[in-house]
């Protein structure tokens, strides 16, 4: 639909689409070892709370093209209002799925932060393209989300194994992400001053949080059990 509304690029829109569905298939078949209760047992599915998850993810990408073609009039704001809050409110209907019908899995607490990271990323770039945020706020929200993920395999090298669910910082960062994307929308609509808005609303709630939820990343780095090394590691 977005396709025949820009006048083209079918090829463009099914080959991206398809290829995060590719992507999505195979971390959920990957993470399949990861169908772990907290007390440790298996589950044999992978259950409605990570089958939304991977629908949040599957859907960025047609949303982001939602942002990056030209539609009539103000469509492309319009398509970003009702399909980007209805994506966006997901992240809030899988976690209360999980607590209420379960299953609550290693899998679930995994994605849950990376479908965030997704989301909100392709949310910034977006939002700089409509013109909703500033680069540099756009900037400070990917480098709040992706900058972990990247940091990853340095955690993975030093030996460390955090656990992996999100720190309390992090949730208040998120739940604040989504209130001032959400405001700035508003004064985009309204016809406002959205730089102003980007700065007295952006950066005093995003700033702190994001300072402290690297913080709290880092110190559960270092709490962290190593595994020692296999070579070192004496024989049994």
């Amino acid at each position: 639909m977005i396709a025949q509304l820009h006048g083209g690029g079918w090829a463009v829109a099914a080959l991206l689409t398809f290829g995060c569905w590719v992507v999505v298939a195979l971390v959920m078949a990957g993470g399949a070892t990861m169908l772990v209760r907290p007390d440790g047992s298996r589950v044999d599915v992978y259950g409605v709370p990570n089958g939304l998850s991977a629908i949040r993810a599957w859907l960025c990408p047609p949303l982001l093209l939602c942002t990056a073609w030209s539609l009539p009039d103000r469509l492309g704001l319009i398509l970003w209002i009702f399909i980007g809050g209805s994506v966006g409110m997901l992240d809030a209907v899988d976690g209360w799925v999980a607590r209420r019908f379960g299953p609550v899995t290693q899998l679930g607490k995994a994605i849950d932060p990376a479908g965030d990271a997704l989301f909100f990323s392709v949310g910034a770039v977006g939002s700089v393209w409509l013109g909703i945020f500033t680069w540099w706020l756009a900037v400070l929200i990917v480098v709040r989300y992706i900058g972990p993920l990247l940091l990853t395999p340095v955690v993975f090298l030093l030996r460390r194994r955090p656990e992996l669910v999100r720190t309390n910082w992090g949730r208040y960062s998120t739940m604040l992400t989504g209130l001032v994307l959400f405001v700035c929308m508003l004064v985009k609509v309204w016809g406002g001053p959205v730089t102003l808005a980007n700065l007295v609303v952006g950066l005093p709630l995003l700033v702190p949080t994001t300072l402290l939820h690297f913080r709290a990343l880092i110190a559960r780095v270092v709490s962290s059990p190593s595994v020692p090394d296999p070579k070192t590691a004496p024989a049994p």
